[in-house]
């Protein structure tokens, strides 16, 4: 299927399940949104290829974290450290992946196998790939 022809598909598809579920949002963000799944969807080729020996011990925890939702003070307490350090290994995290939100860290981890994640969005026990290097 050809980009434009996908474009419009899913599209539709964002407008008929909008109109479904009653979800007030214009063409224009319709549109953008579109754009937007369709570039995680099929990533640019020039993305670093990141693997766990990449990233320090508390990056991965942090990829975790995100992967199982916690809140940036959930994961500074589990931590031990404060929120700006939180912030900080986000932030160089982001940078090796190539991304920058934490949904697109996680899918993008997910795509390089970093961490598993099962249908509700949580990393699976025992998934993680750091476990299996100790």
């Amino acid at each position: 299927m050809i980009p434009d022809q996908a474009q419009a598909r899913l599209e539709r598809a964002l407008f008929t399940a909008a109109d479904q579920l009653h979800i007030p949002i214009s063409v224009r963000a319709l549109k953008a949104l579109a754009t937007r799944a369709l570039a995680l969807y099929n990533p640019p080729p020039d993305l670093p290829k990141v693997c766990v020996q990449d990233l320090t011990e508390q990056q991965f925890a942090v990829l975790l974290a995100l992967a199982a939702g916690e809140q940036l003070e959930e994961t500074a307490a589990r931590m031990w450290i404060t929120k700006r350090t939180v912030r900080e290994h986000r932030s160089k995290l982001f940078a090796k992946l190539g991304v920058s939100t934490p949904g697109e860290a996680v899918y993008r981890a997910e795509q390089l196998g970093l961490v598993e994640v099962d249908a509700s969005g949580l990393p699976l026990p025992g998934q993680s790939k750091r476990a299996a290097l100790r």
